[in-house]
């Protein structure tokens, strides 16, 4: 299983939608260097270009232990072997 695999599968599978918002973010964002900043009231958002690339080196490394923390109660078989690989990609 590659890491594009592995965040493709927090997507579809998992049921915590910071884990999503992360995988997602990990697997359209690679090399997006345009963004925009957004303020509405006291809320600050930052929205980037969409690539459709996955992240690389340690922006990418960051990204996963992010969906990782988010992944705490995901259970099974299915999960352990996902969670493994991305372990794997952040050493």
């Amino acid at each position: 299983m590659t890491i594009r695999e592995a965040l493709t599968a927090v997507i579809n599978e998992s049921n915590n939608p910071y884990a999503i918002a992360y995988a997602k973010a990990g697997l359209e964002l690679g090399g997006s260097i345009n963004a925009e900043v957004i303020q509405t009231g006291s809320i600050i958002e930052i929205r980037h270009e969409k690539t459709g690339k996955i992240m690389v080196g340690d922006e990418l490394k960051c990204q996963i232990l992010y969906v990782l923390s988010n992944l705490q109660g995901w259970r099974g078989d299915r999960a352990r072997e996902v969670k493994t690989i991305l372990k794997e990609a952040t050493k």
